[in-house]
């Protein structure tokens, strides 16, 4: 099989245009060869292989108009939003007025004017920041629940080249909450940036903490350190309630299946035992009917021991 003739030297970026093709002697036969992918009409990539999603991305961008960024769901998917995505092979794109919104074969078109810091760029191409990307989705598909698990992801600090950060701030959020336009979102958003809380290490945490607050337990502190006398620290929980020695962690999987996990885990309880401190761990079906009504009892007999008076009622919503 003979090998394809080679591509002007400006193609080397890997993405090009089919009319940039043909304006430099670039036949239809040679952008039939195997080694150009066409993730869109009109555009061409230089891959043998089926092209990613940033490739395909980038592909886009190509044949839109200035100023357009990818946005919604795809600019969740950078950031790794912590959802269930609905249709991974379209790419949502946001493009300004006057230019109409694109209707191409899996692309969903979004218009509307924005301002400049609502999009930014990286990968190659623009695309809506953190902030922008979790309003856009708590304005058109986002439950209430959903968009809390993505701001305390948003908000949870972590390794990055510009040292230990968030993806967006709270303070972030709510500004750009305020800025919208986007009436639409407007009970959602609210409802979350009560609820939303930093240092959260994972979705099932907060799904445990919406649970236990839905039930009526007292305030829950997240993730803070618990302290001996001495100051030193006995346990980092995922939370603890406020005002008693119960503290709860919840346990995925790998924490059955790593041995070093395990060995955590067993050194952590016997802390929390020895400080006379109660550590509930929490598994998956303690999360939904059946298994919640008898975690439920758990966390309530605990409280009962320590002189709560209170009743806790599981509340799905």
């Amino acid at each position: 099989m003979s090998r394809p003739s080679p591509l002007p030297e400006e193609f080397d970026s890997g993405v090009f245009t089919t009319r940039e093709a043909l304006s430099r002697g670039v036949g239809p036969s040679r952008l039939r060869a195997r080694d150009i992918a066409h993730p869109f009409r009109g555009v061409n990539l230089v891959s043998a292989r089926q092209p990613t999603f940033v490739q395909r991305c980038r592909a886009l961008m190509e044949v839109l108009p200035p100023g357009s960024f990818i946005s919604h769901e795809s600019a969740a998917r950078l950031f790794d939003f912590p959802i269930r995505y609905r249709d991974e092979r379209s790419i949502h794109v946001t493009v300004p007025p006057p230019h109409r919104a694109p209707r191409r074969r899996h692309v969903v078109g979004h218009r509307r004017t924005v301002i400049g810091d609502e999009w930014m760029r990286s990968a190659g191409f623009a695309h809506s920041t953190a902030c922008r990307a979790w309003l856009e989705l708590a304005g058109s598909s986002l439950a209430l629940d959903e968009a809390i698990v993505v701001g305390d992801y948003l908000v949870r600090p972590r390794e990055t080249r510009r040292g230990h950060r968030p993806l967006a701030t709270l303070d972030e959020l709510r500004t750009a909450a305020e800025r919208s336009i986007d009436r639409r979102s407007a009970r959602v958003v609210s409802a979350a940036l009560e609820q939303i809380r930093e240092r959260v290490d994972s979705p099932k945490e907060t799904q445990l903490r919406l649970l236990l607050l839905r039930a009526g337990c007292p305030d829950l502190i997240v993730n803070e350190p618990l302290r001996d006398e001495w100051g030193r620290v006995v346990v980092q929980p995922d939370l603890r309630i406020r005002g008693f020695r119960i503290t709860l962690d919840y346990e995925g999987d790998h924490h059955r299946t790593q041995r070093r996990q395990w060995m955590r885990d067993v050194r952590r309880f016997r802390q929390l035992a020895g400080a006379e401190i109660v550590g509930l761990r929490v598994i998956a079906d303690d999360l939904e009917p059946p298994g919640v009504y008898e975690f439920l009892d758990d966390v309530q007999g605990e409280l009962d021991r320590q002189g709560w008076t209170g009743r806790l009622r599981y509340r799905s919503r």
